[in-house]
């Protein structure tokens, strides 16, 4: 998290507000045992069903916090699949996981986060170290971990933002696809993730860059009381046109093809295609 500035504040909580947020808090927890048994008995048996109950529990979240999800296009059904995306929050998580089975890409800090970091690893989360360094380790972990059907987020800024930019992409993990048994089957998919500010003019949608967007000194544990405080939001996904890694001659004209198509998703979100 960091990268922009913040340009707007928010009211106080109110009184009535932390109700609100200390009942969202205490449905979620139940919500989190009751499919955290189920799902534990199915990993132990090693059953592959357990991700769908991660699915299904990330829909029963994102309901709880009242996050709505408006979907324009649709997820690539040719896997393995990379798909390469903008990031403003740690809700860009349950948003993109309650729509298909997914595994993110992770920097390994968030291995330690407290709650996100245990929830990270119940849904297979991926971490990687992006230093130079480890670079070639963490491409022979990635190559291992998409054969053969899997399908892999990567929030391909490197850092989240406010919502109002969408940073240049860092291509050094790319290499991973560029190995010939996964080029020659792969496909790469661009995807946008974008919160709506609530306004009463619907012919201009603008980003929400406060409640939803992570990505400044605001601590975990206070930004998401503060949104389970509120009545939730509106976010909307697009989904570009894949295409078969074959098609890229390496991976920085891979990235450049994928962050000109996470731009085009966000200016057609926004109504300004």
């Amino acid at each position: 998290m960091d990268q922009t500035v913040k340009t707007e504040t928010t009211a106080p909580i109110t009184p009535a507000q932390h109700i609100k947020a200390g009942i969202k808090f205490t449905i979620l927890m139940v919500w989190l045992i009751v499919m955290l048994i189920p799902f534990l008995i199915l990993e132990g048996l090693k059953v592959s069903a357990s991700a769908k109950i991660v699915r299904f529990w990330h829909i029963g979240a994102r309901k709880i916090t009242g996050i709505k999800v408006e979907q324009i296009g649709s997820p690539s059904d040719t896997l393995p699949l990379l798909m390469l995306g903008n990031h403003t929050s740690y809700l860009d998580i349950p948003v993109i996981n309650s729509l298909f089975t997914v595994n993110f890409i992770a920097k390994s800090e968030v291995r330690n986060w407290p709650g996100i970091g245990f929830l990270a690893r119940c849904c297979q989360t991926i971490f990687v170290e992006r230093r130079a360094i480890k670079s070639h380790d963490q491409i022979k972990i990635l190559r291992q971990k998409i054969l053969p059907d899997r399908r892999l987020v990567l929030f391909a800024e490197g850092t989240s933002t406010d919502g109002s930019v969408v940073l240049p992409f860092k291509s050094s993990l790319m290499e991973f696809v560029f190995d010939q048994k996964i080029a020659e089957v792969c496909h790469v998919q661009p995807v946008t993730v974008i919160c709506l500010k609530e306004t009463s003019d619907r012919t201009s949608p603008e980003p929400e860059h406060v409640l939803y967007p992570w990505f400044d000194d605001t601590t975990l544990a206070f930004h998401f009381w503060r949104f389970l405080a509120t009545k939730g939001c509106t976010v909307k996904v697009h989904f570009s046109p894949s295409r078969p890694v074959s098609d890229f001659a390496n991976r920085k004209e891979l990235t450049q093809w994928a962050h000109a198509g996470v731009q085009q998703g966000y200016a057609t979100i926004l109504k300004k295609s």
